[in-house]
């Protein structure tokens, strides 16, 4: 495939592979992780989603547009294309034309008659805006990890999503993950949960990797290792503009003990009568509840 000569990572259906997210979902998530946004549109309007009626590739293409990321639209030659009657969706004619009406008013197109037509241009195009793979690119994924963080931490809305490999250790128990850090990358609030690690190898100077998040879909895995060892992971480096201070969570209510240190002694003052400190009740993130299955009279 012509794209695997430039460093990008490819966010296109056939790499979601299972999730339990929806459809819907799963393709505007990967949206939202991405900078580029090419839309290539030919004679099928595709599938609705149910609530706006609109499809899923017109709601992605929304979602480009509200991200502002860098967008590039190819509609096929329809005076000049070959396209077999399978291929024309031909009772959402109407909606595809005032979606493409649409897509030419807001942009300036690029039309395509055949696979190599369309290839050359993408291709074209990609040499202007993206830095075609190295040739010579280190066989070792740890030397591999280093070149990566060296570009991510110059340009990281440009290598947010990449992958790299480091040998780590897990140190103390998972948390769950806070509701504006499931929020700002598209995490399931409830369902993911975050751990400290120590990166043994590749050695860096820098302390942003203290952590590793852990979706639900490897969840169970982690939970069975043993975490007293190195284990060696391929992980996504990420990037969003916003900084969330609180990373974790809690899901339990419970008592936090509040020292008075900033407390006045005056002559005459009875300490005795002095609390140096209140019980506060913090309340956990969430709703945690009780439902009865089952009752049994005790004897």
């Amino acid at each position: 495939m012509f794209i695997q000569r430039f460093d990008v990572s490819v966010k296109g259906m056939e790499q979601f592979g299972a999730r339990k997210t929806d459809p819907l979902t799963t393709c505007l998530e990967e949206v939202d992780q991405s900078q580029i946004y090419v839309g290539i549109f030919g004679m099928r309007y595709g599938t609705e989603d149910s609530k706006t009626s609109k499809s899923y590739s017109q709601l992605e293409y929304e979602r480009a547009v509200e991200r502002d990321l860098e967008i590039f639209i190819y509609l096929i030659d329809e005076a000049n294309a070959s396209v077999t009657p399978s291929l024309i969706q031909y009772d959402k004619i109407v909606k595809l034309n005032l979606f493409k009406d649409l897509l030419r008013e807001r942009h300036t197109i690029d039309t395509f008659s055949t696979v190599q037509d369309l290839v050359s241009k993408l291709s074209s195009q990609f040499t202007k805006h993206l830095s075609p793979i190295d040739v010579n690119d280190p066989q070792d994924p740890y030397e591999l990890t280093k070149q990566i963080l060296d570009l991510f931490f110059l340009i990281p809305a440009a290598y947010s999503g990449r992958e790299i490999n480091l040998r780590i250790k897990f140190i103390g128990n998972p948390k769950p993950v806070s509701r504006a850090l499931c929020q700002l990358f598209n995490f399931t609030f409830g369902n993911t949960v975050i751990c400290e690690i120590q990166v043994e190898y590749p050695i860096f100077e820098f302390k942003n990797f203290r952590n590793i998040i852990i979706e639900h879909a490897l969840f169970k895995e982690f939970m069975l290792l043993d975490r007293s060892k190195s284990f060696e992971v391929l992980a996504n480096v990420l990037f969003k503009e916003e900084k969330v201070r609180a990373i974790t969570t809690e899901f339990k209510d419970r008592i936090e003990r509040i020292y008075n240190y900033d407390v006045e002694m005056i002559d005459g003052y009875d300490s005795s009568n002095f609390e140096p400190y209140n019980d506060i009740l913090k309340y956990g993130d969430g709703q945690i509840a009780l439902k009865l299955k089952s009752i049994t009279e005790t004897t």
